[in-house]
């Protein structure tokens, strides 16, 4: 009898405990996009500084994703009437590799996405496109190549864009082109003429992990900061294999870049692909990094360094469970973290892959049981933890932006039904 007592007294105050933790939940929305499913959510900025929220969704119809945008509606607390880019059609629909779009400080929107070559040995094979609006989202281009290599053999992806200081626009991205004489891929970045779309491409690197995102934004200064996961062999590792963060930067637009300067010698031997890049901010003159790696210790970690050309300091754990992390930079020297926090601790699985390279198109195995939090965090260190989500569901590869009032955040939830998009508002106290 005592026994039962207890184990009723104990679930009471499990129960209590579960209730009090969700009372402090945000109300999560479910994006009313209609679709059977919707994936990878991605945050931009138009060229009037509103919110803007891409994802990828899927056509009941004829089963194909196309990439769709919306401007979140401060007043009304909710997104506007999706737009469709119609190129899209048949695009990817990967997490690490989602499509998106940008805006020319003219108002130009420019949307680029990846797709697969139908029919090609290499079943990673696939190409980067981008199609462009000078009228609001009312009217498209045809999609066109962002790369001046379009052979069919090999794979290109996980791209990122951003605006410059000029008004135009600059782009990342992993391609295969160099084939089997390098390791893993090649990083390449080309940016937008006026009145017109990418010009010419460089490389800027070889040798970097073929899955993983990129990230490049452009600061106030007009500097561009851009991060990957690179392969190196260091000789202290008797040449063993590592998969660690790199940063390059240019202040000249993009004309020329830095030697690629390594974020942290975390030494994480691995011969295949985690699937998690890095996160990037600038605030008050420090460029910010966060990461995930498994080289000393398994968890997201945060380093700053002093600015162009100057040294990252060593690196610090935010969280040990946390995975796929998204970095901005807030007012005074605080930074905001957002990440899912996995419920059970899985063992890292990484995908060995030989993709010829950058491959396109990569189907997750469903995500477990999994909480969305930020972290809030003053010179790079973890002071306040808010959960965004309870853990209730497959929460993953949340996004986030900020509000004046605070932050506006973006995730998926995977469910019987499919993937389903979910946002929310957190404030912020000062």
């Amino acid at each position: 009898m005592k026994k039962k007592i207890a184990f009723l007294l104990m679930g009471t105050v499990l129960c209590f405990n579960a209730c009090t933790r969700k009372t402090n939940i945000p109300e999560a929305q479910l994006l009313n996009t209609g679709a059977a499913e919707a994936v990878a959510p991605y945050f931009t900025r138009d060229n009037e500084g509103n919110a803007v929220l891409c994802w990828t969704e899927k056509d009941s119809k004829n089963s194909l994703f196309r990439l769709k945008y919306a401007r979140y509606n401060v007043q009304a607390s909710r997104f506007d009437q999706a737009i469709t880019v119609p190129a899209s059609a048949g695009c990817s629909n990967a997490a690490e590799s989602m499509a998106k779009v940008a805006f020319k400080a003219d108002g130009t929107v420019l949307a680029i996405f990846g797709k697969r070559f139908p029919n090609e040995k290499n079943p990673y094979a696939g190409a980067i496109y981008y199609s462009l609006s000078t009228d609001k989202g009312n009217n498209w281009s045809e999609a066109r190549f962002i790369h001046t290599d379009t052979a069919h053999t090999y794979g290109r992806g996980f791209f990122d864009v951003t605006t410059l200081k000029d008004g135009e626009l600059g782009a990342v991205w992993l391609d295969g082109r160099f084939g089997k004489n390098i390791k893993g891929s090649a990083l390449f970045f080309a940016r937008t003429a006026q009145g017109k779309g990418f010009e010419t491409d460089t490389c800027i690197d070889k040798g970097t992990c073929e899955c993983c995102r990129t990230d490049i934004f452009s600061d106030g200064a007009g500097n561009i900061h851009l991060a990957y996961r690179n392969i190196s062999f260091p000789a202290e590792l008797s040449d063993q294999q590592v998969r660690d963060m790199a940063y390059k930067s240019s202040a000249d637009n993009g004309k020329t870049f830095s030697a690629a300067k390594t974020i942290s010698a975390d030494n994480w031997q691995l011969n295949g692909c985690p699937h998690s890049g890095p996160s990037l901010a600038v605030s008050k003159g420090l460029v910010h990094a966060v990461w995930f790696t498994a080289g000393g210790g398994a968890g997201l970690y945060h380093t700053s360094s002093a600015g162009l050309g100057a040294d990252f300091q060593r690196r610090n754990l935010i969280t040990a469970s946390g995975r796929h992390p998204q970095l901005i930079a807030l007012e005074g020297d605080k930074l905001a973290m957002v990440c899912e926090e996995a419920l059970i601790a899985e063992p890292e699985k990484p995908m060995e892959m030989n993709h010829s390279h950058g491959g396109m198109k990569m189907n997750h195995t469903a995500a477990g049981h999994a909480k969305i939090l930020v972290n809030i965090l003053t010179a790079g260190i973890p002071e306040k933890a808010i959960d965004v989500t309870d853990g209730a569901a497959a929460d993953n590869h949340a996004v986030l932006t900020p509000l004046k009032d605070g932050l506006l955040i973006a995730w998926v939830r995977e469910g019987k039904s499919g993937s389903k998009i979910y946002y929310t508002r957190v404030a912020l106290t000062k």
